[in-house]
């Protein structure tokens, strides 16, 4: 926009010539001042609170380019970007508190991935999710995109300790987990394999935290929990409808990322119809992305390891395993998430 006379000279006098001229100079230097404020204006690092900035500066030393716009953080991979947009909750209150922000992290698929899913999303992903880490593939609108989802309440102090190394972990490679490990199945590559950090020790802790809560155990690497989900006795080992069963395994390395910590809540619900099976997970892993109260989404829906029920899978790859607390909270949130998809299921008539 820029700020000129119109008026003929020749109409005014010196004076009112002047003026005029004076005013325009003025409108001129506002406008400007307004560009140079426009331009030079520096991007809110902490929208709602959250401290993307940290997140900015995790990624600085990595090869990802990493900027913020508006309430988000873009990191730009090789072939993909990573979108870290912090939105406003549905709803502010909830049963464990206000909730301050909800974080969502996102990631188109680049176009030759997008052809695989045309016309069979739902089988698709849920054969493929199975190579989650910190996300799962759903579908928003017509597309398929990688997702994950993080809640977080006004009460909570983790970000630090735990959000903020679970955030920077699924920006670096949470969709590399997915697309990796489908490229490797294709090109029929050995899968990475590796060691896993946690140890017996790590199980054993977590039986004796929760031993208190439900009926668990530990052996090795590996710890199991049941959750109940109706009142009464029962047995998610024996195959009831009341329990979900939830291990966690140190001794199943990613395809992609090599060694960690595998998740694994399984409902006892069955469904036999493999189709209805598939566009079950595929509504989950939408649903997941809301911003509700709900526990962190960090893994994805996929059928269970009965072929008829359906599972929760997350892998924590060996980066995450100095993240505060981090394998006693995914225990918490498999008990909530658990709770929360027996009642979704029980609404779509299973």
């Amino acid at each position: 926009e820029v700020a000129t006379c119109s008026a003929p000279a020749q109409d005014l006098s010196t004076a009112e010539s002047a003026s005029m001229c004076a005013t325009c100079e003025k409108r001129r230097l506002q406008i400007e001042e307004k560009e140079m404020f426009f331009w030079n204006r520096k991007p809110n690092l902490s929208p709602l609170g959250v401290a993307l900035g940290d997140l900015l500066t995790v990624l600085a030393p990595t090869t990802i380019k990493g900027r913020i716009k508006g309430n988000a953080l873009i990191a730009d991979h090789e072939h993909y970007t990573v979108t870290i947009e912090v939105v406003l909750p549905s709803v502010k209150e909830s049963e464990n508190g206000p909730i301050k922000a909800v974080v969502k992290v996102t990631t188109e698929l680049p176009e030759s991935a997008r052809e695989m899913f045309r016309g069979r999303e739902s089988s698709m992903t849920a054969a493929l999710n199975v190579f989650t880490a910190l996300g799962a593939l759903y579908k928003d609108g017509e597309s398929v995109q990688i997702g994950s989802r993080l809640t977080i309440y006004e009460v909570e102090d983790a970000w630090e300790g735990l959000h903020l190394p679970l955030l920077a972990s699924t920006t670096i490679c949470g969709a590399e987990a997915i697309l990796g490990a489908v490229r490797r199945t294709l090109s029929e590559d050995e899968p990475k394999g590796g060691v896993s950090l946690w140890t017996e020790k790590d199980m054993a802790h977590m039986e004796s935290y929760f031993s208190r809560l439900c009926l668990c155990s530990s052996g090795g690497l590996g710890f199991t929990a049941e959750f109940g989900l109706k009142d009464g006795p029962g047995s998610a080992m024996l195959g009831d409808n009341k329990t979900a069963l939830f291990q966690l395994l140190a001794n199943q390395p990613h395809p992609e990322l090599g060694g960690g910590l595998f998740c694994l809540l399984q409902l006892p619900q069955q469904i036999r119809e493999k189709d209805r099976l598939q566009k079950i997970c595929l509504q989950l892993n939408a649903m997941e992305m809301a911003a509700h109260d709900l526990p962190p989404h960090f893994g994805a829906w996929c059928p269970g390891r009965a072929g008829t029920n359906i599972a929760y899978a997350m892998f924590l790859p060996n980066s995450l395993y100095s993240a505060s607390g981090i394998a006693v909270n995914t225990g918490f949130w498999a008990f909530n998430r658990a709770q929360w998809a027996n009642a979704m299921l029980a609404s779509l008539g299973v």
